[in-house]
């Protein structure tokens, strides 16, 4: 189409163009170029020509009235032309001398140069002797014979014929070219041809039409004589100037082309011949052709582009109609392909569309479950309607996400609003995937972290234990051997030996309890109490280091979260923090209870984290630690624990001076006072 519009316009282009050169032909005679050319003033160099020259001399015919003649009784030259010449005189701002002659004679005078301009018809051979200048005025030549003359109906009829006319006259140029044999008899002016005419000598008188009527007027011959109806020709008239007056010609076309603009030869015709008389070209039809063909092209132009742009249009339809065809069997196909159950519900909760897993699903027909609606699907689909999350996203125009056990299983609904072309949601799309596997996998893989890090703190938690069992048996050794004796020595024996039994309980149940699997439930837990605990389960790893320990947590501050994520989450901080400061250094936890939220700061003094490793440490796998050292898992279940209870986890750091988590847990859930808030 791209093409078909630049053709157009181009074809568009070329038709003004071709309008504004035909108007200007119409108009002043000249093409666009010689527009350009001519419309400008006279030239610096034009005008020192003029100066140097001086006069321009007009040297024509003293008796072709009413164009050129001498009057009789003023003896002054006179005339259409004459008129003309001395309104170029001012229009060119020079003198215009004139000097009548026998016609023949006036074309010697500027063949050699003795004369500057005169006024002809242009032919091929006057082309050759003279530089012609653009078009003056028009006129028509013609045949004037007895009105009793039927012989003679066009100039065809002029063969043999004897003919008046005047010497040197175009007229006789352009009949010896048409017709044949002509006796012609060569006059001095009209009025000698007339004359002869009158007088029986010739058959006929040809010439200029302006001029015979002039003279049949003066003469008082319009009721013996005729001018036949058909011309011989309509030719425009000319300046013509010597062959090597270039300059003057340049001058003259530019006076003409002002001179036309004010319609100055008109208002000369209709001083000598009144508005009717035809001595300039009439061009009202050919400007009307014209407009009509101009508006015949912009709409035929307009036309083709219509039509043009409808076949591509219509072309464009079919192509994005085959494209929408294959994309909806493609959509449709995907829809189908996938394995979690897709169902789409009006703003009736009406079934509009199913997938093929959730047809296998209820063991139905997709067409027979469209149609239906949500409550015929309890537990897998129907919920109660005042908590129903496909009812809030057609009000409330938000995605929703929960979970729910049917059948066993664990199963995710999300829901998203489809909105129409207005904008408004006319459809909510409900997507059910069973993450029991997922579930279940997340359990494992948080266990089975939490079970590494039970194993880095095995040598620790063993020797913690042996302390206690070498006392009882250090003491069990003082007891055998100091029976009945010193029952004070025994006592403080006892006391040492219980004491240690404590201690190692304590420490086995620590363990036991960081260890078990425990549910997704919410329990209320001692936030500083635990704490404490996961601190004395790395304290043999932070004695060995030298790795002192802060902490700034109020006693009995309660928060409610589930125990084994938030046991994976201390454990995962401390463990990194102890790694980063291999010679020692101090591990800071600090709480903050704020109006909306506790945040807990988890510090090291260690060598800190590289500015480029700081963004992607809560990715899974990624890791900073050498082969064997570290799974990269640790902070990225970190990150989705803290984000799954709606919480926030930071970090920043400095190389050389440590890194700071900062965790921020909602308030909701947490016990202050002995309330739940």
């Amino acid at each position: 189409m791209k093409r078909k519009i630049i053709v157009a316009s181009l074809a568009m282009i070329l038709i003004i163009i071709f309008f504004i050169e035909s108007y200007m032909k119409i108009e002043y005679d000249i093409s666009l170029y010689e527009y350009f050319t001519y419309s400008g003033q006279i030239t610096k160099e034009e005008k020192e020509w003029l100066k140097e020259h001086g006069a321009i001399i007009y040297g024509a015919d003293n008796n072709s009235p009413p164009l050129r003649y001498v009057d009789e009784e003023s003896k002054q030259y006179q005339g259409l032309v004459i008129d003309y010449l001395r309104a170029l005189s001012i229009e060119l701002e020079t003198e215009i001398k004139f000097k009548p002659l026998v016609w023949n004679k006036a074309l010697e005078s500027l063949q050699k140069g003795e004369t500057d301009i005169c006024d002809m018809y242009p032919s091929e051979e006057r082309s050759k002797k003279y530089l012609l200048s653009d078009p003056i005025y028009y006129q028509r030549a013609v045949i004037l014979v007895p009105k009793n003359e039927n012989n003679i109906n066009s100039y065809i009829d002029l063969a043999g014929k004897k003919i008046a006319a005047q010497d040197g006259d175009y007229v006789i140029e352009f009949l010896s070219s048409k017709v044949g044999k002509i006796d012609y008899n060569l006059t001095r002016d009209y009025f000698e041809g007339i004359n002869l005419l009158k007088n029986g000598q010739v058959d006929a008188m040809v010439g200029d039409e302006p001029v015979i009527s002039y003279v049949m007027e003066v003469l008082n011959l319009k009721d013996d004589y005729k001018i036949l109806d058909k011309p011989l020709y309509e030719k425009e008239s000319v300046f013509a100037v010597p062959k090597s007056e270039e300059v003057l010609l340049s001058i003259l076309n530019k006076g003409i082309y002002n001179l036309k603009k004010k319609n100055t030869m008109i208002k000369i015709q209709q001083k000598w011949f009144g508005i009717s008389t035809p001595i300039i070209k009439e061009t009202t039809k050919e400007r009307y052709g014209l407009i009509v063909l101009f508006f015949i092209s912009i709409i035929s132009i307009a036309s083709y582009l219509f039509f043009s742009w409808n076949k591509e249009l219509k072309k464009e339809v079919d192509k994005r109609t085959r494209e929408l065809y294959i994309s909806r069997n493609d959509l449709e196909t995907t829809f189908d392909g996938l394995s979690h159950f897709m169902i789409v519900l009006n703003n009736k909760c009406k079934i509009v569309n199913v997938n093929k897993s959730f047809s296998n699903f209820i063991k139905s027909n997709k067409e027979n479950i469209i149609g239906t609606y949500c409550k015929d699907y309890p537990g897998i689909l129907n919920m109660e309607c005042g908590n129903c999350i496909i009812r809030k996203t057609f009000e409330e125009g938000k995605n929703y996400n929960i979970e729910f056990n049917y059948k066993k299983n664990i199963y995710e609904i999300n829901t998203f609003h489809l909105v129409d072309d207005t904008n408004s949601i006319h459809r909510v799309l409900v997507m059910i995937r069973d993450v029991t596997k997922i579930r279940i996998s997340e359990q494992q893989l948080l266990h089975s972290n939490k079970m590494a890090a039970v194993g880095q703190l095995a040598a620790g938690v063993a020797h913690e234990i042996r302390n206690p069992l070498g006392l009882i048996r250090s003491h069990c050794y003082v007891l055998k051997n100091n029976i009945n004796e010193d029952i004070g020595k025994m006592n403080k024996s006892i006391k040492v030996m219980e004491k240690s039994v404590e201690k190692a309980s304590n420490i086995i149940d620590n363990l036991l309890n960081f260890s078990r699997i425990s549910n997704n439930n919410i329990e209320k837990i001692d936030l500083r109490n635990f704490i404490d605990n996961m601190l004395e389960l790395n304290l043999k790893k932070m004695e060995k280091k030298n790795i002192t320990q802060k902490v700034e947590c109020e006693y009995g501050l309660k928060i409610y979260f589930n125990e084994e994520s938030l046991k994976h989450i201390f454990i995962n901080l401390i463990s990194n923090a102890i790694d980063a400061m291999p010679n020692g250094g101090v591990l800071s936890i600090s709480c903050l209870e704020t109006n909306d939220s506790i945040t807990i700061l988890c510090s090291d003094t260690g060598h800190g984290i590289k500015k480029g490793d700081i963004e992607n440490i809560f990715n899974p796998f990624f890791t900073t630690k050498s082969a064997g050292e570290g799974t990269g898992l640790g902070l990225f279940i970190t990150y989705n624990e803290i984000k799954k209870f709606g919480g926030e986890i930071k970090a920043s750091s400095q190389i050389g001076k440590g890194t700071t988590f900062k965790i921020i847990l909602p308030l909701k859930g947490v016990e202050k006072n002995g309330q739940k808030q």
